[in-house]
């Protein structure tokens, strides 16, 4: 279960970043002060801020290559924006966790968080992801050769 919860954090902040919108219902939902407050503790202990802005630091190469008429100081201003405004961030999860886990769920992540382990697990995951980011694009590269090469022979056969 704690995996799925970095994956949610994940998610939704990339798409955040790099323009999915959040589900609408997600949006207008209204969460209880007590629910609120153990989500903003969950998020806290597991570091999902300082994760995001890993994530969008570790993508920004990619994307000002992808879009080379975007000027740099687009770049550079996303990023001081996205770092001021982690709260507001934080602030729009709430609802999404809120709408998939019932507070007992939630304070019983909270406590797996704040165990040994689950504090040693939010220490290494920003470590965990950058790695797992790195794995995953030598593995789409070489699909995406194994793929290439494949149509060319066949495109080259008479």
């Amino acid at each position: 279960m704690t995996l799925s919860v970095r994956t949610v954090v994940l998610v939704t902040l990339v798409g955040l970043v790099f323009g999915a919108a959040p589900p609408v219902g997600a949006q207008r939902a209204s969460v209880d002060p007590a629910t609120a407050a153990t989500i903003r503790r969950l998020l806290e202990l597991t570091g999902a801020a300082k994760l995001a802005l890993q994530t969008m630091e570790q993508m920004m190469p990619s994307q000002r290559a992808a879009n080379p008429q975007v000027p740099a100081a687009f770049w550079d201003a996303f990023l001081a924006h996205a770092r001021r405004d982690v709260p507001q961030l934080v602030d729009s999860l709430i609802p999404v966790y809120a709408a998939r886990f019932t507070k007992p769920d939630l304070d019983e992540l909270v406590r797996f968080y704040e165990s040994p382990l689950g504090r040693r697990l939010s220490a290494a995951q920003p470590m965990v992801t950058q790695e797992s980011m790195q794995v995953g694009q030598r593995w789409g590269a070489r699909i995406g050769g194994e793929v290439g090469d494949s149509v060319a022979r066949a495109a080259a056969k008479p």
